[in-house]
């Protein structure tokens, strides 16, 4: 199993997760697949349980050709994508030839500029309406009108059960918070800055190849409204260089058709400001922004544990009998004195002081009035698997005479503990217990090692006796 999975290229942590949904729901629809083998791998991996069913999924995904099937999806929205940005570039290059017109008669700015931003800044707007409710509806509802056009074309180009499923796990996957508006919502922003594009080099082409006069037309409204809308329009666009009209030359439209060279360059340059300035790079600018949100969101991805294809994987994939790797049953007993082998190999006069699961706040070594003995040994601590199997490789390379095993005094003992303390004792000419603090869960601790078949003097309940113990002076009470 190992040696198939480690054969494919790894997946991003968006297909890793997406993966993992997928499974999820096929098995809440059809029942649990046949995973006894990849369970097991998945166990043997290590990490929380989180890592354990994305490596669960990711097996089963690769076997039931579900990875396969995501990779190809991927591939055809890409592909998609480019070729919509093609139309898209396109479309607007026709966009400027409709504004415009073959020259034969008078460009009216306002209709000009007005259907050349107007549906985009409508659409902005509602893209920040949908954006204030992203995560209060349906996985892909949000995100731009392009941002789902192109989703819904990814899906039509495959019509199969399991490209359905797919699309319906990346929705439930993307649920939650803004993920979703935040990826749609930069392949939106970024055809629509490949359309505005389009019309602002459609123009330019036909500007320098086509004279065009520029007239504004009113029934009702003063001359004063388009000349303030013009300087208004065209403020920023002047301030970064584009030949912008004076008022004289906005007011001098109204009447007739601009014809004047420089006239005709200023209303040039101030529709191609506009469309820059106002389109394009406001575009541009929310492409990469969502872009960048939507990578953060997907680094930080996680599997909503508490739906019940999850749940139902705790007790298989984290057993409750499980505690730092120790899942086989804890020994019957443990007796006092080891077996004459066992002391023959220790180290004479080796004392190794080791902790076992203690609390993050309690500092190690833990404090001893008077001071550890000279030459002890410090085994750390053990809070993992790997340090757990970091321990007994060192012990079993170096076996000490004795070694006190320094457990926390709060925690309930139980069969995982008990087990632990066994297999090191199984590396040590001689082993006591120290639970720093005592009170009744040192008394709790007694008990069970009691009842694990363990003496009573395996315990040591002040620290004056572990430290005695310790240094060799076996007359010190423990």
């Amino acid at each position: 199993m190992k040696s198939s999975e480690s054969s494919f290229a790894p997946l991003s942590a968006l297909q890793a997760h997406w993966l993992a949904e997928l499974v999820r729901r096929r098995e809440e629809r059809d029942g649990r697949l046949k995973d006894a083998q990849v369970n097991a791998a998945a166990r043997a991996a290590g990490g929380d349980l989180q890592a354990r069913i994305l490596r669960r999924a990711q097996m089963l995904g690769a076997r039931e050709g579900w990875r396969e099937a995501l990779l190809r999806w991927g591939s055809r929205a890409r592909v998609l994508f480019f070729i919509a940005a093609v139309l898209a570039f396109l479309a607007g290059c026709g966009a400027a030839a409709g504004a415009l017109g073959d020259g034969s008669r008078p460009v009216n700015v306002v209709w000009a500029v007005g259907g050349l931003l107007g549906v985009h800044l409508i659409s902005l707007v509602l893209w920040l309406l949908g954006l204030a409710q992203a995560g209060r509806g349906p996985g892909l509802s949000a995100g731009g009108l392009f941002g789902r056009l192109w989703l819904q074309l990814s899906a039509l180009t495959d019509r199969s059960a399991v490209a359905a499923d797919l699309l319906g796990a990346l929705g439930g996957l993307l649920g939650r918070a803004r993920v979703a508006a935040w990826g749609l919502g930069a392949v939106s922003h970024a055809l629509w800055a490949a359309l505005l594009a389009g019309a602002t080099l459609g123009m330019l082409a036909l500007f320098a190849t086509r004279r065009y006069g520029f007239v504004w037309e009113t029934t009702i409204l003063p001359a004063d409204v388009f000349v303030t809308f013009a300087a208004w329009l065209g403020a920023l666009p002047g301030a970064l260089g584009f030949p912008v009209p004076d008022a004289a030359t906005v007011a001098a439209s109204g009447q007739q058709a601009m014809q004047a060279e420089a006239g005709q360059r200023a209303w040039a340059g101030w529709l191609l400001g506009s469309l820059v300035l106002y389109g394009v790079l406001p575009r541009l600018v929310l492409a990469a922004g969502c872009a960048w949100q939507w990578r953060r969101a997907c680094a930080a991805l996680t599997l909503d544990l508490a739906r019940p294809g999850y749940a139902a994987l705790r007790q298989v994939l984290q057993p409750a009998c499980e505690h730092l790797g120790v899942s086989d049953p804890a020994p019957v007993g443990l007796p006092a004195t080891l077996p004459t082998g066992a002391h023959t190999m220790a180290v004479d006069g080796e004392a190794v002081l080791l902790g076992l699961e203690l609390g993050a706040e309690q500092p190690w070594p833990p404090v001893c009035e008077g001071g550890w003995p000279a030459g002890m040994r410090d085994g750390g601590r053990i809070d993992s698997r790997e340090q757990r199997r970091a321990a007994l490789a060192a012990l079993a390379g170096r076996p000490p005479q004795r070694l006190l095993v320094v457990v926390d005094a709060r925690q309930t003992p139980d069969r995982g503990s008990l087990g632990l303390i066994a297999e090191l004792a199984a590396h040590a000419g001689e082993t006591r217990v120290w639970a720093p603090g005592g009170g009744q869960r040192a008394a709790q601790w007694a008990l069970a090692l009691s009842s694990a078949g363990l003496s009573a003097d395996l315990l040591c309940a002040e620290p004056a006796a572990a430290r005695v113990w310790l240094a060799g002076k076996h007359g010190a009470s423990a």
